[in-house]
């Protein structure tokens, strides 16, 4: 949340144009303060945020993107700007996280003050013969042009020393572009004969969800014996009802005959008999407003559910950032969104702690029901810092599950079985199994890792599941590249296997680590090792383990590897969607040996499973 007072006679702002804006198509605006009651002394100046996403501000050079210029109407005030806060001497020095949302312009007044009805306007993009100089963000919803004072110059106000304008702060919708394709979101299990629901949305070329498409639409399928047809909306989805007429692995494609937009389904495997186990899909790391991402929580979770076609959601906002009213907020919402058999929430937070102590990162606590306590290692002034083995009692009293978020670096350096089952193997930061992942972690270019990296914690004899997510900061679980400040990796989905879809039975399938990650695809992957599921520990002998493995790809799959501790034991090619094979190692099992199998497709979309434990003879 923003932690800035909001002034009551400070002025107002407006921008204009203040029309909708396609995503990812170029503009200008003027966004123009108005002085208030309180004026703006000479030395006293006017923040302008310009929302990351757009194109960065800058106020040098008048034919390139991004330029800005000022104006102000009193005559005889001089207005400078700059890309920099004004200097001004504070002791001790103010510490307030301001560039969460954007980057700053800043226009000090000088000569002469203002008085109230007095405006500074600021023009944001645009080039010499009025052409549009700045593009807007590639991901839709509502972008805030936030404005603030510091109306005396002396910083006054608390955490960063500017003030909120009052009223309503100017903001544009960014909305989606022109339709580019269909995505189909399917169960991937189903049973023969059994009509099942598909979630038809149109997407643009950002992945932006637009208005349905209402042409003449054509289905079809790789089975001859399916029947489809539309049964009504649900929000921005269209609901396609298949009934699929014999078992085996099934791809649905709808297109529009008028337009030719068209997509296919993930796949969808048709069982002769009901899977004891049913594959369901879900982000559970994302933040929102009342941190240091975007949309409301509610807003959150209705994009999970009508956008990104999600099984289970949950917020993991930074609990640094968030006041007691905050997190009875996050509560209520989590407990009015999940709803059994539609979408799961948990009940989540970030725990983040990147200071010099022993224990530190960024883990991610999640509760088995509506309510938990809102542990902080520390607030938002930075003032003092607790050590996380303080608050594990707590959490584990309150029956919490710790998840390991691999990019922040300290990852290693706190383990409590009974606390810690997972890590996220893959995020929007990219994949931390290794330094030498096909999509590499991005802090690791520049800083040492070791230690820290998912194969590190197998090796050192941590028993911990794999999961993906996003660390989405646009509020868009499920569906997003957007890392605050700057677009990244597209964002993983956890896959978990549970008998169905209730808050109880994911939260089991998550805490046994009967689960795994991908880069974001809906890839079937099912890995056991002497009958035993992913995330399972194997006691007793087990000299010769048997190793099945089955795969199922949105794409060819190119290579699935299965690996012993942190060495490939065997690599097996395709060139189809679908693998299928078993293997036996001959060679017994040590204590503490270790299977899991990473899977590769064509278009570079990933898995990997939660590894399975032999603890030898």
């Amino acid at each position: 949340m923003r932690n800035e007072e909001i002034g009551t006679d400070n002025g107002t702002a407006i921008i204009e144009p203040s029309d909708p804006v396609e995503a990812n198509s170029p503009g200008w605006w003027r966004i123009t303060y108005t002085a208030g009651p309180a004026g703006i002394a000479v030395g006293g100046s006017v923040r302008f945020e310009i929302p990351y996403g757009f194109t960065p501000p800058q106020i040098h050079w008048h034919g390139d993107e991004g330029h800005c210029q000022v104006e102000c109407s009193r005559e005889g005030t001089r207005v400078e700007l700059s890309v920099e806060d004004p200097p001004v001497e504070l002791d001790p020095p103010r510490f307030f996280y301001v560039t969460r949302w954007g980057r700053m312009v800043y226009a000090q007044v000088l000569d002469e003050p203002l008085v109230e009805g007095d405006t500074i306007t600021l023009t944001y993009g645009r080039h010499p013969g009025f052409q549009p100089g700045a593009w807007a963000r590639h991901f839709a919803g509502e972008a805030e042009f936030t404005v603030a004072t510091d109306v005396d110059g002396t910083r006054s106000a608390r955490f960063s020393g500017y003030t909120l304008v009052s009223g309503e702060q100017p903001t544009l919708e960014v909305i989606a572009a022109h339709p580019d394709h269909f995505e189909v979101c399917a169960p991937s299990l189903v049973l023969p004969g059994e009509p099942v629901e598909m979630a038809v949305l149109t997407r643009d070329g950002e992945q932006n969800t637009c208005e349905p498409v209402e042409g003449v639409i054509e289905i079809t399928a790789n089975d001859p014996g399916a029947e489809a047809r539309f049964v009504g909306p649900r929000g921005l989805q269209r609901r396609l009802q298949v009934t699929f007429g014999s078992p085996g692995e099934k791809v649905v494609r709808v297109t529009d005959l008028e337009s030719g937009l068209t997509g296919a389904s993930n796949p969808t495997i048709c069982t002769p008999e009901p899977p004891e186990l049913s594959l369901f899909w879900g982000d559970i790391h994302g933040h929102t407003w009342l941190s240091d991402g975007l949309k409301q929580p509610e807003e959150y979770f209705q994009f999970a559910r009508e956008e990104a076609a999600l099984d289970f959601t949950a917020t993991a906002d930074h609990s640094q950032y968030m006041s007691d009213e905050d997190w009875e907020h996050i509560m209520a919402a989590t407990r009015e969104f999940n709803r059994p058999g539609e979408m799961v929430t948990l009940l989540g937070y970030e725990c983040s702690l990147n200071a010099p102590m022993e224990r530190y990162g960024d883990k991610n606590i999640y509760y088995p029901g509506d309510e938990g306590p809102l542990l902080r290692a520390t607030d938002i002034n930075r003032s003092a810092y607790a050590d996380i083995a303080e608050h594990a009692p707590i959490w584990k009293e309150h029956g919490a599950m710790m998840i390991l978020h691999q990019h922040a670096h300290g990852s290693g350096s706190f383990y409590d079985p009974d606390l810690v089952r997972l890590c996220e193997v893959y995020s929007i930061w990219g994949a931390s199994e290794s330094l030498d992942a096909t999509r590499p972690l991005m802090p690791a270019r520049d800083r040492d890792f070791s230690g820290h990296l998912a194969a590190d914690l197998l090796a050192k004899g941590w028993i911990l599941g794999f999961m993906a997510a996003s660390d989405d900061h646009a509020g868009r679980p499920g569906k997003t590249d957007w890392l605050r400040t700057r677009r990244a990796y597209p964002g993983g989905l956890a896959a978990v296997w549970a008998p169905e879809l209730t808050r109880e039975a994911i939260w089991d399938a998550l805490w046994n680590r009967r689960c795994y990650g991908t880069t974001g695809a809906r890839i079937v992957l099912q890995f056991d090792v002497d009958g035993a599921p992913m995330g399972s520990i194997l006691e007793g002998e087990h000299p010769e383990p048997r190793i099945d493995v089955a795969v199922t790809g949105t794409e060819a799959v190119t290579l699935v590897e299965v690996l012993r501790g942190r060495d490939v034991m065997y690599e097996h090619t395709g060139v189809g969607p679908s693998v299928r094979f078993s293997l036996t190692d001959t060679e017994a099992p040590a204590e503490g040996t270790y299977y899991y199998a990473r899977v590769t497709q064509a278009d570079g979309e990933m898995a990997w499973s939660s590894p399975v434990w032999v603890n030898g003879s």
